[in-house]
């Protein structure tokens, strides 16, 4: 295992108590990240930041959360690299193990809308709901018929209010469902590890808290990962599309090491010298790379045009994150490929920090953006 950490914050560490701090750990399937930030006045604070990647020649496509013992182990390991010193953890679930949709349905009470989020569940959760903890939450409320502008809808409702009872409302609900056993697993690692779990939650929202925030714009959030990639549409700062596909930055680093006939390490550090200067690269990538990304390319076409089909809405901008963001141009590829404005986010943005460590957590963001977002969760 490689252990990474940063022992210049160190020396800042002293200066926050540990009490008002939160610890953001997020646990890949080729690597863990934790990240620990401190509430000052309502903003995040970084106090310090670890993590560990599998080594090249063990990679094997799959993550340890089976193997608990193996992974708690890594996780203290981790924590005392980077010199923690908040117990308090908010944990992510992988945007691919986790059921989400959204439901459309009547205003009625909170004890019928539970009987009717349970039906629908039922409809679109390929398990058992008894093996699944589902969570829901209502994101909108609309008039029926709300066509028009804000004025216009609210003269509408007193002109009717006149002749006939209130109007129906409409109810956006943002329902998640995970399985009990993954849930299980994450605590018992977490609790092996003598950290307080506070809570999980699904990637997706640590990255709109980290890379979005209070942006309004319709965005696509594309999460390059070692072995997955996920692509979620945020509109309003909800997730209201998400896709995931088996395909990540090792497959890039597999057809780097055939093309080449050099092996695995060898072939990820070409892979990363390919991130160097970004500012100077063309719109365009190297022919190994692009056919290995072309699956993700593909999954991106289809998630814009159903999107934009189905809501008569459109995309405004991409958002990369994840380990393989920065690969070339990358941003510059889809921009041209797709004709919308892409870009790297930021997950330090409204994070504080030692300004002598931004080129090293510039390089870093893309891959401690989902632990960032986690860490704060309980801050913003």
């Amino acid at each position: 295992m490689k252990i990474g950490y940063n022992n210049r914050i160190e020396k800042v560490m002293g200066m926050f108590s540990s009490k008002n701090n939160y610890l953001g750990i997020d646990i890949g399937t080729s690597s863990i990240k934790v990240v620990e930030l401190a509430n000052v006045n309502g903003r995040p604070k970084l106090v310090t930041y670890g993590f560990t990647e599998k080594k090249m020649d063990k990679w094997d496509g799959k993550g340890d959360l089976a193997n608990v013992d193996g992974l708690h182990q890594l996780l203290i390991e981790v924590c005392q690299q980077a010199n923690v010193s908040a117990n308090k953890v908010i944990g992510a679930l992988p945007n691919f193990s986790v059921f989400t949709s959204i439901l459309n349905l009547p205003a009625m009470s909170k004890k019928e809308l539970e009987s009717a989020i349970s039906w629908e569940a039922k409809k679109i959760i390929p398990i058992p709901l008894e093996n699944i903890i589902l969570d829901w939450k209502i994101i909108d409320e609309q008039s029926d018929g709300s066509a028009g502008d804000k004025a216009a809808t609210q003269q509408q409702v007193r002109s009717l209010k006149k002749i006939f009872s209130k109007p129906q409302k409409n109810l956006k609900i943002l329902l998640t469902g995970a399985s009990k056993t993954l849930v299980k697993r994450y605590i018992d690692v977490f609790n092996r590890a003598g950290l307080n779990l506070l809570s999980l939650e699904t990637e997706s929202f640590a990255l709109i808290r980290s890379l979005i925030g209070n942006d309004k714009s319709i965005i696509m959030l594309v999460d390059l990962g070692a072995s997955t990639s996920s692509i979620t549409v945020v509109e309003k700062g909800v997730p209201v599309l998400s896709r995931s596909i088996e395909i990540g930055g090792m497959m890039i680093t597999r057809s780097i090491s055939t093309s080449l006939n050099v092996n695995l390490e060898r072939a990820e550090q070409f892979k990363q010298d390919m991130s160097l200067d970004v500012a100077s690269a063309s719109n365009s990538l190297p022919q190994t790379v692009e056919r290995s990304f072309a699956s993700v390319l593909n999954e991106a076409k289809y998630t814009v045009n159903m999107y934009q089909e189905q809501n008569n809405k459109k995309i405004e901008k991409i958002v990369l994150t994840g380990g393989t963001a920065l690969l070339g141009n990358l941003a510059g590829y889809l921009s041209r490929i797709l004709n919308i404005n892409t870009y790297v986010g930021d997950p330090w943005a409204r994070v504080i920090f030692p300004t002598e460590l931004k080129p090293i957590l510039d390089r870093l963001g893309p891959r401690f953006s989902v632990a960032i977002g986690l860490a704060m969760r309980n801050i913003e």
